[in-house]
């Protein structure tokens, strides 16, 4: 008898991991893009007393709505030290500030083929730091917002001049303002430093990046925020590490019912994109000359991309030769490459399209964890960055009501100038 249990343990730790490695090849560990930033300019004007006045302007593109329309951006900011948050254009519906980031809330979903245009201005301050690299002189570092998985075709950083002794990286000067431009692939971050003398503006010791004490708005409401969300995280992974073998259990059994066969394997398939790039041979803002293998220049962080565009086998030359995941030399010409991701999918089974469903469903509940970069902005109080997945409001997301109903309750509330403008109307 003694055996015999031991046996039966023994089966039902094999049972467990092999359920779990069966249910592993399910998850698609690079999802398309669905989501495009063609242009994102900030102009940058520093006031007297050395904080900054910014205006945003974004145009989104979504690429795909499968996962649902997009009904707000989360958008990262340099930190909580801001205010005088002006919504400027009518498809701005309101703006909630949580502290380092803001929720931008449209006037209306926006879908496949679309562009959203949206501009906002606030006055940001805790960006610069006395003596930093040169006794004398205050330098302010920003880094605006990134999207750990959409591209940004043409990043603009447009910076007031007046009294500037220095700047890195090299950029062009136009009608008083040093424009700071480049293109950011997915995850990809730009950084820019201004430099002054210190009686330029009213640079204090208590008010450089870093000091301070960190609370949101000057409230202690946002550490509570930060404390239930972690809570809820952790309450979140506990219930899956106890309820997933039951319904990993509850998965097999159906699968054994439905007649596929025991011991069958998920068949697999490989889906190969090919992306074609061309590079400028020298780099367009300090003429150094491309780095084989890098994309970016090594001298002023500029984008060394021409052009990228995704292709299909038909498009190219001798596609058998472009199967393997890596960059290649395409064609004659020294600077154009065909860069090759092989990704295994597995194959969709004709009776199940429940499976299908719930495929798609596994993929907009992921999204959340991808949008873990706003936590990366405690490298540095001037930097930001932002997602594009749960953070962009999809309808699709299962996380989207939570955001909406708790995270988002209680941020401070600006309403747009068209909403006000309605409310007048209707006075």
């Amino acid at each position: 008898m003694n055996r015999i249990t031991k046996f039966s343990v023994r089966c039902m730790i094999f049972t467990v991991i092999a359920l779990v490695l069966m249910f592993l090849p399910a998850v698609d560990s690079h999802a398309e893009a669905t989501d495009r930033i063609k242009d994102f300019a900030i102009t940058v004007d520093v006031n007297e007393d050395a904080s900054l006045q910014m205006t945003y302007h974004i145009d989104w593109e979504v690429l795909d709505d499968s996962i649902g329309k997009l009904e707000w951006i989360d958008l990262g900011v340099p930190n909580y030290y801001h205010d005088n948050i002006v919504p400027l254009s009518d498809t701005v519906d309101h703006i909630n500030d949580n502290g380092n980031s803001l929720a931008i809330y449209l006037d209306r979903p926006y879908g496949e083929g679309e562009t959203v245009s949206l501009e906002f201005s606030m006055t940001q301050d805790h960006m610069y730091q006395i003596d930093k690299w040169v006794e004398g002189e205050t330098a302010y570092t920003f880094t605006p917002a990134w999207f750990d998985s959409m591209e940004v075709e043409r990043l603009t950083i447009r910076w007031n001049a007046l009294n500037a002794g220095a700047w890195q990286p090299d950029c062009l000067q136009e009608n008083g303002y040093l424009v700071f431009e480049t293109a950011l692939s997915e995850g990809e971050k730009y950084t820019m430093s201004v430099v002054y003398p210190n009686d330029a503006f009213a640079f204090s010791v208590d008010r450089q990046a870093g000091n301070g004490n960190n609370k949101g708005n000057g409230t202690d409401d946002d550490f509570g925020v930060w404390e239930v969300i972690g809570g809820l995280i952790v309450l979140a992974i506990t219930l899956f590490v106890i309820i997933s073998p039951f319904v990993f259990l509850f998965k097999f059994i159906r699968w054994i019912i439905e007649g596929i066969g025991f011991g069958s394997k998920q068949e697999m398939k490989k889906k190969i994109t090919r992306t074609k790039i061309e590079y400028y041979e020298n780099c367009p803002s300090c003429g150094a000359a491309r780095e084989e293998g890098k994309d970016s220049c090594q001298y002023c962080g500029r984008s060394m991309i021409k052009s990228k565009e995704i292709i299909e086998e038909n498009q190219i030359d001798n596609p058998e030769n472009y199967t393997k995941k890596g960059t290649y030399r395409y064609g004659d010409s020294g600077n154009t490459y065909i860069r090759v991701n092989v990704v295994n999918v597995p194959v969709s089974r004709p009776h199940s399209s429940r499976s299908t469903h719930k495929g798609g469903s596994s993929h907009h509940s992921s999204c959340a964890s991808s949008c873990a970069c706003v936590s990366s902005c405690a490298c540095a109080s001037s930097c930001a960055c932002a997602c594009a997945c749960a953070s962009s409001g999809r309808a699709g997301c299962s996380v989207k009501d939570f955001f909406k109903e708790n995270i988002h309750e209680g941020r401070i509330y600006i309403d747009s100038k068209r909403n006000k403008k309605q409310g007048s109307d209707i006075d």
